[in-house]
């Protein structure tokens, strides 16, 4: 019989978001300049440059948002592959779930629009195998 066992994630409060947002757009943009460049410079074409860059770069995984009486529960499903750092970016009325870029330049980065807003200190993330499990506590209005 094999034991499974779950993975605490790390959880962040709201003033690390506008720094994993802003790395994400940087890393895009030089990306988008790269394309641009290979594609001979042909002016135009900068928005299928950024759209190319950012699915060149960024996975953004499929996740589902569930009202559980108190609790706002989401659970995200990850790729099968290793993401560094994989933290959760807490918000009261948002979640952004990112990692650091792996050894192939892709990182996830998935913003999450919750329909209620959450107690920061509420939030509990763990992940078990390929899906993030993030309970919130929703905040009383």
């Amino acid at each position: 019989m094999d034991i499974v066992t779950s993975i605490p994630v790390r959880v962040n409060a709201t003033q690390s978001i506008p720094d994993v947002l802003i790395g994400v757009r940087d890393r895009i943009s030089r990306r988008a300049y790269e394309n641009y460049v290979q594609g001979g410079s042909v002016d135009g074409h900068d928005l299928d440059d950024w759209l190319n860059a950012e699915r060149e770069l960024i996975i953004k995984p499929l996740f589902l948002v569930c009202a559980n009486g108190k609790d706002i529960v989401v659970e995200v499903t990850l790729p099968a592959i290793d993401l560094p750092n994989l933290t959760v970016h807490v918000a009261p009325g948002q979640i952004i779930v990112a990692s650091d870029p792996d050894e192939d330049g892709l990182q996830v980065c998935q913003v999450i629009d919750l329909p209620f807003e959450i107690i920061l200190d509420g939030v509990d993330a763990e992940q078990l195998y390929n899906i993030l499990h993030l309970t919130a506590a929703v905040a009383q209005t």
